[in-house]
């Protein structure tokens, strides 16, 4: 799926929690207004579609949903986004023409044919009314990626070097083998591949040929992997020499032969090794909590006003 169908329902949940405390109960709203953020307004409309999308996908992922709870991700979804979007006017960000553009593409290529037409008719959409709506979700990311990045600041040796000390154990790699298959559905089959193999012939264009594997198009090669990484019926490489080929060994998969190319053996990475990507990730965890704190401040300052009633209907 393209990057601009942002905005997880359920990451956005947590973080949206705490803007109630913003604003009052937007008393005197009026009937199909459901916030005021700032002066701007949310509609019914605008927070309905919304919630058929949130649907859709909390569908997948949860059984019994509590629709409360959804609605109140979903109205705190849009009251975001228009904070991020209020935000990033002020400091003059734009979503240019051409960037807009390229998004709808991307969004489209994902709808062949009428695919496209027939999501926004589902979700009561016209299709500048999504635009306007992709708009706005380019820029609240904007404003988000522009918060985040001038708040990366950099770690300090002392402090890389401390977390590779005290999380030594996830810097221990376990031995890996390189090595290729083939899958075929009848075992007579795997055993008469199994002596043409013993003869001298190819792996690789057996594998080619005769294996069911995806794998089989690149000759069967599975790349490395550790112990436990695959079906417990591939730990039984790990007992073979390089260069070896294996017995037929049948799961629930196929029948399937075995060719060891690579070892390696278990080690331990050093800190000059990890320390790229130790300072990476501490920059991003650190960014991502000064990002947190603008935030909270930023919705701090707002003036939000909510209209209750949809949420208890």
């Amino acid at each position: 799926m393209n990057k601009y169908k942002t905005f997880s329902p359920l990451g956005w949940l947590a973080i949206f929690l705490a803007a109630w405390g913003c604003g009052s109960w937007g008393v005197g709203l009026p009937e199909h207004t459901l916030a005021r953020v700032n002066g701007e307004d949310i509609t019914l409309d605008e927070v309905n579609r919304e919630f058929k999308e949130l649907i859709s996908e909390i569908d997948k992922e949860m059984t019994d949903p509590d629709l409360r709870d959804l609605k109140e991700a979903c109205l705190n979804q849009v009251i975001e986004r228009k904070i991020l979007g209020q935000e990033a006017r002020r400091l003059g960000i734009k979503v240019s023409e051409e960037e807009l553009n390229q998004a709808i593409q991307e969004v489209k290529s994902d709808y062949p044919g009428e695919g496209f037409g027939e999501k926004l008719g589902l979700k009561g959409m016209t299709l500048e009314e999504w635009k306007i709506r992709l708009e706005e979700r380019l820029l609240a990311e904007k404003m988000i990626l522009t918060a985040v990045t001038s708040r990366r600041e950099k770690i300090d040796e002392k402090e890389a070097l401390l977390h590779y000390v005290n999380n030594r154990a996830s810097f221990q790699v376990k031995p890996r083998v390189k090595a290729r298959q083939i899958v075929v559905a009848d075992g007579e089959e795997a055993i008469q591949i199994l002596k043409r193999l013993r003869k001298g012939e190819s792996f690789e264009k057996l594998a080619s040929k005769k294996s069911l594997g995806p794998e089989g198009v690149h000759g069967g090669d599975l790349g490395y992997f550790s112990q436990g990484e695959r079906p417990v019926e591939f730990d039984s490489v790990f007992a073979l020499e390089v260069g070896s080929i294996s017995e037929v060994v049948k799961s629930p998969y196929g029948y399937h032969i075995f060719k060891v190319e690579e070892k390696t053996e278990s080690r331990e990475i050093p800190f000059e090794e990890a320390r790229p990507k130790i300072l990476k990730q501490l920059e991003g965890k650190k960014a991502e909590e000064q990002y947190q704190k603008w935030l909270e401040a930023l919705k701090g300052k707002a003036k939000i006003r909510i209209n209750k009633t949809w949420l208890e209907s």
